[in-house]
């Protein structure tokens, strides 16, 4: 744990940078659209962002999207997130699903980032 300490300190120090916790809410709705790619989408409304991440199609049910934490470095917040997968021995519904998860930050970020990284969705009304 010390060590730790001292490499988070040590990287801020090289870097020059803070990186900072910000609250967030996880939302309960179900997103716009499904989407068969891992990718994430980001949506402006007034001071808050939301933030939609995608986990892609998967072949069952049992899969979900969690969001752990999300950090500010500067005037960019990133979205730390993991895709879990049902246990091995798991009854799933057998059918494809598209799990997602939503978030909303209150804090006034530039620009968002999700880790791991995925590909960032184009917005409406543009191609990719």
């Amino acid at each position: 744990m010390r060590f730790r300490m001292l490499a988070l300190a040590a990287g801020l120090w090289l870097t020059g940078f803070s990186m900072e916790d910000v609250p967030f809410e996880v939302l309960k709705g179900r997103p716009r659209r499904q989407s068969a790619r891992a990718q994430y989408e980001v949506e402006r409304s007034g001071e808050a962002v939301i933030v939609t991440i995608h986990a892609g199609s998967q072949p069952t049910g049992g899969y979900s999207v969690e969001v752990r934490r999300v950090v500010k470095e500067g005037s960019k917040c990133v979205v730390h997130y993991a895709v879990i997968e049902p246990p091995p021995d798991a009854m799933v519904p057998q059918v494809i699903t598209y799990p997602a998860a939503m978030v909303r930050i209150q804090t006034a970020c530039k620009d968002v980032e999700v880790q791991p990284p995925l590909p960032r969705a184009a917005a409406a009304g543009q191609e990719r």
